[in-house]
């Protein structure tokens, strides 16, 4: 981990992040007052569980994951983050503390944007008001159909829902790359590591992927919404 001095600032950030794009000239200085950047090593921590939430974090360049820190050294993984994205939650605005803890999975840089000079611009902006609600539902959403399909889908199902969404939301391609271990999809299907592997060496033999070492390849992907649909 170091402080990255590459960052130029908000002002360039928001012609990449559509979060920014109804942001004043003005209303970027604001955020870029306080905020800083870190590049993060792969593994390193980008945020604890727990930790006292003074920042929100935006995802500008490299891959991460989002996950909760469960008992016995089980974790849930909730989300793969791609750039750019802005993270906080609820934690940060009720209880002030993060609910999740975020890792880079390969070189990642991250910028720190003060939690006060945010809700500044939230007061200040309707319009950057609405963009970040929509933002929030819209992740809310997505955790909602995560908890659905946990509680009420086979193995199968998980991991046919997990595999279509790293597929076409996450990589944009065919490809699963080897950034994803198979403990990260153990962990976001919510099953233990064995019955992953298990599950996948099955949808393997039925031609349905092809395992190219840590590298997933989708080969059938009517195959795979057909099982994510039946559950």
């Amino acid at each position: 981990m170091k402080t990255d001095k590459g960052c130029i600032g908000c002002q360039e950030c928001n012609k990449k992040a559509p979060l920014f794009a109804s942001l004043t000239e003005e209303e970027l200085q604001v955020l870029n007052k306080d905020r800083y950047s870190v590049r993060f090593n792969k593994n390193e921590v980008i945020l604890k569980q727990g930790t006292k939430a003074n920042y929100l974090v935006s995802i500008i360049h490299g891959f991460a994951k989002m996950y909760i820190e469960g008992d016995h050294g089980r974790n849930l993984v909730l989300d793969f983050v791609n750039p750019p994205r802005v993270l906080g939650g609820p934690g940060a605005q009720v209880e002030g503390r993060h609910k999740y803890s975020v890792l880079a999975i390969r070189e990642t840089l991250v910028c720190f944007i003060d939690l006060d000079r945010f809700k500044q611009v939230f007061a200040s902006s309707p319009a950057f008001a609405e963009q970040f609600l929509i933002h929030c539902s819209g992740n809310y959403l997505a955790a909602l159909d995560r908890l659905v399909g946990i509680s009420q889908k086979q193995m199968h199902g998980r991991m046919a829902d997990a595999l279509i969404y790293l597929s076409e939301e996450v990589y944009n391609s065919m490809v699963i790359g080897e950034d994803i271990s198979r403990q990260d999809i153990a962990e976001y299907t919510s099953m233990s590591k064995d019955s992953a592997i298990r599950v996948l060496k099955e949808f393997e033999r039925d031609q349905i992927i092809d395992l190219q070492g840590r590298r997933i390849r989708i080969v059938k992907s009517a195959k795979l919404h057909e099982i994510a649909d039946k559950g």
